[in-house]
């Protein structure tokens, strides 16, 4: 009986992708099908047959299809929704970057900003206060950005002791491995593209024109 190299082969490939795509800044999909109704069932995330969403369990790279993006499950603990607002596509326009280029606690300052302005001032998100406040800044640094989680927002120095008190987690662990797979509904997501996020000067910006 001939050897069975060809599927050791096979699967070295295989590893060796897995191994590459990790390199890349993509982990395994370590997100079971029972963590999406977790968060269904505390009302973080809409039911399956309304987003459409579905588990990418030992995936590695993403390969969502047409109509998908790629979520994370700390993203939804934090806010993050389908469908995504207006004022979250122009941040991410403004800064040039794309969803999964953002931190957990980047979606929380997001959500947290769009609450105070909608419940407690009763105007819509105002760009300019949030060009104010927060900065975004290369993680884990300006030589070494990551592609997943590689644009952290921060509050500018100084505005901290004017601003809403919050604690944010120190460190949020192993967060890119859970990530999934939801419909990408209109207002549509730009179509993921490769690379980490490239520092602009809008990432920066401070607006003065306040009102």
């Amino acid at each position: 009986m001939a050897p069975k190299k060809p599927a050791s082969k096979a699967k070295g490939r295989l590893t060796g992708a897995i191994d590459l795509a990790e390199q890349e800044g993509w982990k395994t999909s370590k997100c079971f099908e029972f963590h999406l109704l977790g968060l269904v069932e505390e009302n973080l995330l809409q039911p399956r047959e309304v987003v459409h969403w579905s588990k990418a369990l030992g995936g590695v790279p993403p390969r969502e299809g047409s109509q998908e993006t790629v979520a994370f499950k700390a993203f939804v603990l934090r806010g993050f929704g389908i469908r995504t607002s207006d004022f979250f596509h122009g941040l991410l326009f403004h800064w040039g970057i794309q969803a999964h280029h953002l931190t957990p606690n980047s979606i929380l300052h997001i959500s947290i900003f769009v609450y105070l302005c909608e419940a407690y001032l009763g105007i819509e998100p105002h760009f300019d206060l949030f060009q104010h406040l927060f900065h975004l800044k290369p993680q884990p640094s300006a030589i070494n950005i990551d592609i997943v989680g590689g644009a952290g927002l921060q509050l500018c120095q100084g505005l901290g002791v004017k601003y809403i008190p919050y604690k944010l987690s120190s460190k949020v662990i192993d967060w890119k491995d859970f990530w999934f797979y939801i419909e990408n509904q209109a207002p549509a997501l730009p179509a993921r593209t490769p690379g980490p996020p490239v520092p602009k000067p809008s990432w920066n910006s401070m607006s003065e024109n306040l009102i």
